[in-house]
């Protein structure tokens, strides 16, 4: 489903923006979210503003990492 203005409003305890560039109809579908984690390549790409945490770098390299190490923690 497309969140924001032309898709659904979300509002989870956690939001994960993986390659979002936080365009202003795609935060106004997403901004009420507990916790907001962003992952893009681009420094200055929006989604950053309003991020909790934000991880600069390439999604298919971080995510992958991030499984990898969350199936290490659960055993």
């Amino acid at each position: 489903a497309q969140i924001g203005q032309t898709g659904v409003t979300v509002a989870p305890r956690l939001y994960i923006g993986a390659g979002v560039s936080g365009a202003v109809h795609h935060r106004g579908g997403m901004q009420s979210a507990g916790t907001i984690v962003a992952v893009n390549s681009d420094p200055e790409a929006p989604i950053f503003e309003i991020a909790d945490f934000g991880i600069v770098g390439d999604l298919f390299t971080v995510l992958p990492q991030t499984i990898a190490e969350i199936r290490a923690r659960k055993g």
